[in-house]
């Protein structure tokens, strides 16, 4: 696996207040075909779906064997970090981050449009590198109909650029010298 595999986190500046196994409480969202989707994401799924490359009728109708309009897998991403700015962790800012590997997992078929779900987020690894400090955070979809077990996860390596982040030098001799 390739958490596995990672360098450990070694004196965190930006990332130095979260810990492995931190979670946030759950909180609802749902993607509507006309909803914004906020601040990182400012679209709607039916603005996408306009112009996305591999277009479906199984995103658009019920006429499908699921019988619900389904959120086409590249706009999952979207509805997992839809509350992200709301129950952030506490990192240092502001820096740039990126979203440096990103996997995701159906567990129980498609999600669908209009549907209620509930998220959750929990840290399960800290890394880094020369140049960057990486949170890797585990997002569980939960149907409410069925909450005890994920819908959908997706692991995401959200890595933040040191040099970024302008009091970086000075709060790392301050916290190692």
């Amino acid at each position: 696996m390739r958490l596995a595999e990672l360098t450990p986190l070694a004196d965190p500046v930006i990332l130095r207040d979260i810990k492995v196994g931190m979670k946030t409480q759950r909180c609802n969202v749902r993607m509507a075909f006309d909803q914004n989707m906020g601040e990182l994401y400012p679209f709607s799924l039916k603005e996408k779906l306009a112009v996305i490359t591999e277009n479906s009728p199984f995103y658009l109708s019920a006429d499908n064997p699921f019988d619900h309009p389904i959120i086409p897998m590249e706009m999952l991403s979207v509805l997992f970090q839809y509350k992200l700015k709301q129950d952030r962790l506490p990192s240092k800012g502001p820096a740039v981050g990126l979203f440096a590997d990103q996997e995701i997992r159906l567990l129980r078929g498609p999600l669908f449009v209009g549907w209620e779900y509930e998220l959750e987020r929990e840290v399960v690894a800290l890394s880094g590198s020369r140049r960057t400090e990486s949170l890797w955070q585990r997002t569980s979809v939960f149907d409410p109909r069925e909450p005890s077990s994920p819908t959908a996860t997706m692991l995401l390596n959200l890595a933040t650029l040191k040099d970024s982040y302008a009091p970086y030098a000075q709060e790392y001799r301050q916290l190692y010298s």
